[in-house]
């Protein structure tokens, strides 16, 4: 594990992280975001999402699904990050888009996500690189222009929850077609398409 370095004043319960097995609890792991005092790398939300304990029934009560979509809670916003949980329902998926000048950790809390990666071909057009399952308690990150998709593709109906740290706030980003070269841009201040991704 890569060593970071945090002063003890700043954020005495992720100090202590460093040297122990000590868990952050869910106002401990929003408490700690909130000290930020510039945007995180993908280490340090590496880090801070595999130090979140979460109980069944704090998960629970954060969920939410809806037929329709997939659902969005933002927890916490500054001008440094943010923290959203998001229910899937069975055979529910994020269009695939990118997270534009922002770093993103996801881990999930309940059930297996599988998230697909993206590259750009020779004509401009995308094609899938690579699907990978992430069970319950795996994290995965990325950053900037990595162009993927989180789908919920369990049997059995099983529903998927997962906790996402974007840094700094995902302010812009490309939503992209499998039959287009172009992507979109987007702005989630501006177009509703936001809640889609």
């Amino acid at each position: 594990m890569q060593r970071i370095d945090i002063q003890p004043e700043q954020a005495p319960v992720l100090a202590a992280l460093v040297d122990s097995d000590y868990q952050l609890n869910y106002h401990q792991f929003l408490d700690q975001l909130s000290l930020a005092n510039k945007p995180l790398s993908l280490a340090s939300i590496r880090f801070i999402l595999d130090s979140v304990s979460l109980d069944e029934e704090e998960i629970k009560k954060l969920a939410s699904f809806d037929k329709e979509t997939y659902c969005r809670k933002r927890l916490f916003r500054n001008e440094h990050c943010e923290v959203l949980v998001l229910s899937w329902l069975n055979g529910q998926r994020s269009k695939i888009h990118d997270h534009l000048n922002t770093s993103c950790g996801v881990k999930v809390l309940h059930g297996e996500a599988t998230e697909t990666l993206f590259e750009t071909a020779a004509n401009g057009q995308i094609y899938a690189s690579q699907s990978t399952h992430y069970p319950q308690g795996s994290i995965t990150v990325s950053k900037d222009n990595d162009i993927h998709q989180i789908s919920n593709l369990q049997a059995e109906d099983e529903p998927l929850i997962t906790l996402h740290i974007y840094s700094p706030p995902l302010n812009q980003f490309h939503l992209y077609q499998l039959e287009k070269g172009q992507p979109e841009l987007l702005n989630p201040n501006e177009d509703c398409w936001f809640y889609q991704i």
